[in-house]
């Protein structure tokens, strides 16, 4: 089947003519991307980077567009706009993770816990034994 490939009279899917192939070390781009152009995600950093006076309660500050964004989100979202609390709570759920949740091994057990811990080993003694369970763990 390889063979078929390379001679010029088999033309179809998957082989072009042999005049059309690209040459041994040729691009299928070869104007591709120019060197030093931005891509649109390193051109919206530097403009959400970019300072800008902001005012508020009569005191002005030069703060970052991102920083003026993330102010008026909250601030949309405390005065009652729906759409902005949605989206403030996607985005802290996104960026903020909640503090790291203490493992559940860790936490102290509470006592109906422990009462059926007990209970389920004082079973699992009288299946291993083959005897009578113990009735101390009743009394908890």
């Amino acid at each position: 089947m390889a063979e078929d490939r390379d001679t010029p009279d088999v033309v179809g899917y998957g082989n072009p003519p042999k005049h059309s192939r690209f040459k041994p070390g040729q691009s299928g781009n070869p104007g591709g991307r120019p060197k030093g152009s931005k891509s649109f995600k390193s051109v919206l950093q530097d403009e959400l980077d970019r300072e800008v006076s902001l005012s508020e309660q009569g005191v002005v500050s030069k703060v970052t567009k991102m920083e003026a964004l993330a102010k008026r989100l909250v601030g949309d979202a405390l005065s009652g706009d729906p759409r902005a609390l949605a989206e403030l709570l996607r985005q802290v759920n996104l960026h903020l993770p909640a503090a790291e949740a203490k493992d559940s091994r860790e936490l102290p057990a509470s006592d109906d816990d422990i009462r059926l811990l007990l209970k389920y080993a004082d079973q699992a003694i009288v299946e291993k034994m083959g005897g009578v369970g113990n009735d101390e763990t009743d009394k908890f």
